[in-house]
């Protein structure tokens, strides 16, 4: 297996032969990478099932995230050590045939990914009280995997337990069903009060609530998998739930369990069911693809950078009377128009603005603002469009205070404080703010997420002053 590495958001790039691949393994690591470069998200996905996407697999989509690609290859076949590997927004794991692609965010400077790990323990993705596990190690995405587990379970158990309609063989006096003749030959004659029967009734063990048992006891035999299925009370609870909902349940069965789930869930009840199903299906179906390089399958996890940043965000944000829009969800959209006749003049895409995050409370002590969130690098300038955005919700929201929100590389610093730069508006006035938030570069996991919380504290602060000028 060749393992390769790459940071996210390198537009420029890195050949083959940066990536330390050899020049007798570039040819085949040229074909692997091919796979699945330079073709949309969407299409890469839908005929790949053990390939996992965040925040896809939640059925939230952002604007772009599904024509994003996963990397860019650029050079020609005949000359593979020189060819490109580029990168965007997206950050995990992917592997095909024999290479496996690595992805870290541009904050690692090739140690271990503490921002990515730290991102992901805040917004609740994984439960790890310390990352102890670097990129490009034996089996670390299959790790990710994993620590994932765990909070889709608890968000899907908290929807209540999954249940589906099941044909069940019953043979007893209460007849539900349709008469089994057959059955009831065999087993019933001579009479003695029971008829053989069968009926169709919603039961809670079905093949959803089997692939999360079969999960459930495959993480139970890896090193550590019973400390992960007990880290709280809310884990450990929905584990024996599901244990006691799956009497059925028959370790030979796995692979009958695997086929009949390869249909994704569609309730609109149960919607947490979806991504815990594609979730079980890719850590069972990977203990496969991991040793048969010849099934030429594309695996792995992905994190959409922009959406992991905007969702971490949230977590300082929402105590501080911001609301945050969401808009592939239609929820929180605001009226470009004041008559909603007008609107039809207009395509209805663009009749609402969804701001990252927002404040129209112009009476507390913090006044209204419109904040956006900004995963890729304004170490620089902020772009036209993104200006343009921005200056635009301002102006329909009637709120004179604006700003950008971005991560900012720190060179070897542990602590920085955060950056604020303020600037003015001509014409109807108003402000707009650029905010780094510095991301420390930490020797180990705890230092690092101390670092970050006297960082947090600095940009509650920071906040606060710019859009109070």
């Amino acid at each position: 297996m060749v393992r390769l590495r790459i940071d996210d958001n390198n537009y420029s790039g890195k050949t083959l032969s940066d990536l330390l691949v050899s020049t007798e393994e570039a040819g085949s690591v040229y074909s692997d990478v091919a796979h699945i470069a330079n073709i949309p998200l969407k299409d890469l996905a839908a005929k790949n099932p053990s390939l996992l996407v965040f925040p896809k697999s939640f059925g939230e989509i952002r604007d772009d995230l599904e024509e994003l690609h996963v990397c860019d290859l650029s050079g020609a076949q005949d000359k593979p050590s020189e060819a490109k590997v580029s990168t965007g927004n997206l950050m995990g794991f992917i592997g095909y045939g024999g290479t496996e692609l690595a992805i870290t965010s541009h904050f690692a400077n090739g140690g271990e990914d503490f921002f990515l790990h730290y991102m992901l323990r805040k917004v609740g993705l994984v439960h790890l009280s310390e990352w102890k596990h670097s990129f490009g190690q034996d089996d670390t995405h299959f790790d990710f995997l994993l620590y994932l587990f765990p909070a889709l379970l608890k968000w899907a158990v908290a929807q209540g337990m999954f249940r589906a309609y099941q044909t069940q063989e019953k043979n007893d006096a209460n007849v539900k069903g349709v008469i089994d003749v057959l059955r009831f030959v065999a087993k019933d004659i001579p009479f003695a009060g029971k008829i053989a029967y069968t009926m169709r009734e919603r039961a809670f063990d079905n093949p959803v609530t089997e692939l999360v048992r079969h999960t459930i006891e495959l993480i139970k035999t890896k090193p550590g998998g019973k400390v992960l299925l007990s880290s709280d009370a809310d884990i450990k609870s929905a584990v024996r739930m599901i244990m006691e909902a799956t009497p059925l349940y028959n370790r030979r069965d796995r692979e009958r369990v695997i086929a009949k789930n390869m249909k994704p869930v569609s309730h609109p009840y149960f919607t947490a069911y979806k991504s815990l199903q594609r979730l079980c299906l890719a850590i069972l179906r990977y203990q496969k693809l991991k040793y048969r390089d010849s099934d030429k399958k594309v695996y792995g996890i992905l994190f959409d950078g922009a959406w992991l940043w905007e969702e971490y965000l949230w977590t300082l944000l929402k105590d501080k009377g911001f609301k945050h829009p969401r808009n592939k969800e239609h929820s929180g959209g605001i009226r470009m128009f004041e008559s909603p006749e007008e609107e039809g003049a207009f395509s209805r895409n663009y009749r609402r603005i969804y701001p990252d995050f927002y404040r129209s409370d112009k009476t507390s002590q913090l006044p209204a603002c419109i904040l956006d969130a900004k995963y890729k690098r304004l170490d620089e300038t902020v772009g036209r469009e993104d200006l343009y955005q921005i200056v635009s919700y301002m102006h329909t929201m009637k709120i004179d205070k604006g700003g950008f929100l971005y991560p900012k590389k720190t060179g070897n610093k542990t602590e920085t404080p955060v950056c604020c730069e303020s600037y003015k508006l001509a014409g109807y006035g108003g402000t707009v703010s650029t905010i780094g938030i510095p991301i420390p570069q930490s020797q180990s996991d705890q230092e690092f997420c101390d670092a970050m919380g006297k960082i947090e504290e600095d940009f509650c602060t920071k906040l606060v002053a710019s859009i109070t000028k």
